[in-house]
């Protein structure tokens, strides 16, 4: 990991710590302390649901592309992509070659189909987004509340612009093969001494598969049978992590509103996507406790809840995926 990424980090956890200092260190110790843990196991259960769904998702595009991977192997290489999203600042769109990767060395199709795959997944899981922010903005507009108004407003914004960008760089092939002379340099860093000999061999093959890319990516968009089932998939993993955030309340003894944490969740989904901060850190709790302010809970509780609910979401799956992403390097892949 760079330095300037780890630094980047690390005042992403000071803030943090500012934000526990604010809102009462004793205070929100007691209250994290005395947390239901029943609760917070169920919380637990639901990020696993959630990551289990996106696994689901993903194999429905890979094997309409023909594409025979494990379930285990998905899900290592889900929690790899999240490792590496959540290190990497800005629109965190490193954890896409890294999927790519890892599934690519279980197949004999080219890293072009497979990162089509990818791209499909990852456009598909807009359309859920954006249903359940007009949901919330909805509820905002009934409450009246100008601060989730306007967050709400920013997030959906950012989410076109990166549906958007996303849609040009699947469908242009110039813009395409830069991208792909991208994701060679990622892989290298991410895998420096697996990676390094097959550089040239690589990027030779997708050059020749640019075309094999746009057109599985299109075949995947035009599949009613794969838009419906992937969308089933998108709505259990929105739905259960609604439910995270509701459970992690409860452990703390407030019984917050399934509509307010949706509220509260879209509306701070796209914040990452455009903080300098690697995922978002610091800056995603900072927000999100204001959120939760102008709802009228107390800062001790807003805190503490957002705190507790991304140790669930963010740090756990960050942790586990940084471990797998260790294990594939150092194992070598011969063998796995």
């Amino acid at each position: 990991m760079e330095r300037r990424r780890i630094t980047l980090i690390l005042i992403g956890v000071v803030v943090i710590l500012l934000l526990i200092w604010w809102a009462g260190v004793e205070e929100t110790l007691a209250i994290a302390m005395s947390a239901d843990v029943r609760y917070l196991l169920l919380a637990l259960l639901m990020q696993i649901l959630a990551v289990l769904a996106w696994a689901l998702r993903w194999k429905v595009f890979l094997k309409k592309a023909n594409i025979d991977v494990s379930v285990s192997r998905i899900l290592m290489a889900v929690l790899v992509g999240i490792f590496v999203n959540n290190i990497t600042p800005g629109a965190r769109a490193g954890g896409e070659p890294a999927r790519t990767y890892i599934v690519g060395k279980r197949s004999d199709k080219r890293y072009a189909t497979i990162f089509a795959t990818v791209m499909a997944d990852r456009i598909l899981d807009v359309i859920p987004v954006m249903l359940f922010t007009f949901i919330a903005f909805k509820y905002a507009l009934s409450l009246k509340i100008h601060l989730l108004l306007v967050v709400l407003a920013i997030s959906t914004f950012v989410l076109f612009l990166v549906l958007a960008l996303t849609l040009l760089f699947s469908f242009n092939e110039r813009l395409a093969m830069g991208l792909l002379r991208r994701i060679i340099s990622l892989l290298r860093r991410i895998f420096p001494q697996k990676f390094a000999g097959i550089e040239e061999k690589l990027e030779e093959k997708l050059q020749k598969a640019i075309f094999e890319f746009r057109e599985t990516l299109s075949d995947l968009s035009k599949d009613p049978g794969v838009f419906f089932k992937t969308l089933f998939y998108s709505l259990i993993l929105w739905v259960v992590m609604v439910f995270r955030t509701f459970f992690v309340f409860r452990s703390i003894g407030y019984p917050l509103e399934i509509y307010k944490v949706l509220m509260v969740q879209m509306a701070g989904i796209a914040l990452g996507m455009i903080s300098v901060l690697p995922g978002g850190v610091g800056i995603t709790e900072g927000v999100n406790s204001a959120l939760y302010l102008s709802l009228s809970i107390n800062k001790e509780l807003a805190v503490t809840g957002t705190i507790l609910d991304r140790f669930i979401s963010f740090w756990l799956p960050t942790i586990v995926g940084g471990l797998i992403s260790f294990y594939l390097g150092a194992k070598g892949e011969e063998d796995s």
